[in-house]
């Protein structure tokens, strides 16, 4: 994986608010995905592989939005956090950070995971990112 850009270089501090914003997202900020996300946006996410043909369809930015804003409507009550600060590799155009979330679905029952999220970064913006959760939170 390498980055291919055309005139924005990531930078630390642009990785960081790259996964600041991606954990505004979801937590549901929907506004403007297109300043953060590259028109082609790709998610994969390490779930089962029951769930695979929902998720490995979801491309571009409103596709994403529309994926998490479904999420939340069963779970407005998470709250996503960056767990510790995202590294950033400049040369490859890579961001990676932990993450976790907690809270409780409309429910009542309580939810606390872990993660990690991988960004390919194009352009300045988030081309594919690669998502992983726990089961549990694991504290650092």
């Amino acid at each position: 994986m390498s980055q291919t850009t055309t005139g924005t270089p990531l930078t630390p501090a642009a990785g960081i608010a790259l996964f600041d914003r991606w954990t505004a997202l979801w937590n549901g900020d929907f506004s403007d995905p297109e300043r953060f996300l590259a028109p082609g946006f790709r998610i994969r996410f390490g779930n089962s592989p029951d769930r695979a043909e929902e998720t490995d369809t979801i491309h571009g930015p409103q596709g994403i939005v529309e994926y998490v804003a479904s999420f939340r409507v069963a779970r407005p009550r998470l709250r996503y956090a960056v767990d510790g600060t995202p590294l950033v590799d400049t040369e490859r155009g890579i961001v990676v950070s932990r993450w976790y979330v907690s809270g409780e679905d409309v429910a009542g029952d309580v939810t606390e995971k872990s993660g990690i999220d991988q960004f390919e970064v194009v352009d300045g913006r988030i081309a594919t990112v690669w998502s992983v959760t726990g089961l549990r939170r694991f504290a650092p």
